[in-house]
């Protein structure tokens, strides 16, 4: 049960910081999984993360815009995309996108988060490596400093793990969740990304560390 309930909160959150269909079709998804509600079990809780996740190819969510579900109401409150391209080594990365998301959380995610109120940061990332070589580059231990006094770690429960270790050419992506503690997501308008340097076999580094500073736009 505990590995369904991650699902859907992984697949929530995709949905909410991805996606946001009209009015009409979010009350009709309201409806669905109220009448879903009603039958709930392990099968059917399976079925609404694998829903929540198709529904995130739908469109893109705007800067103020509210999407509720059965996870409760999220309002994003900042976002910028396409960060940037920055190598180290033979590693590329990709920062696709960076949000800011306020919500308060209802229903299974409330109980299994255990807070009625959530404020974090998304950070969407695809890595390469050209090297034939193993080596290790893991983004998905980067830290988060924001401008309002937080150094963070994403949360390894919430985030979309990308595997540290690359076995040739090979790409991969995730997504690093940071759960901001003093904050709120709509005060913080800058962020700095620290990723360490890709290593060799020998544990050697091949590269500088990663340094990223990102603007919120609001």
């Amino acid at each position: 049960m505990n590995k369904m309930l991650g699902i859907l909160f992984t697949a929530m959150l995709v949905f909410v910081l991805a996606a946001c269909g009209s009015d009409n079709t979010s009350k009709e998804d309201e409806g669905k999984s109220s009448e879903e509600d009603t039958t709930a079990n392990t099968e059917s809780t399976e079925k609404e993360a694998e829903s929540a996740e198709e529904a995130s190819d739908d469109g893109e969510t705007a800067v103020g815009e509210t999407v509720s579900n059965e996870g409760g109401d999220h309002l994003l409150v900042s976002r910028t995309d396409d960060v940037g391209t920055f190598e180290s080594g033979p590693i590329k990365m990709d920062i696709s996108k960076v949000n800011g998301v306020s919500s308060k959380l209802k229903g299974e995610l409330a109980t299994y988060m255990d807070a009625d109120e959530l404020e974090y940061i998304q950070v969407d990332i695809q890595v390469e490596s050209s090297s034939e070589d193993n080596i290790s580059f893991y983004p998905s231990q980067a830290t988060l400093v924001t401008d309002t006094g937080e150094q963070l770690e994403p949360d390894m429960m919430m985030s979309e793990h990308i595997d540290g270790e690359f076995l040739g050419k090979v790409k991969k992506e995730g997504i690093n969740y940071y759960i901001l503690q003093n904050s709120k997501a709509s005060d913080v308008k800058h962020v700095k990304l620290v990723f360490s340097s890709p290593t060799d076999s020998n544990f050697e580094p091949i590269g500088e560390d990663i340094t990223v500073e990102v603007d919120l736009e609001q």
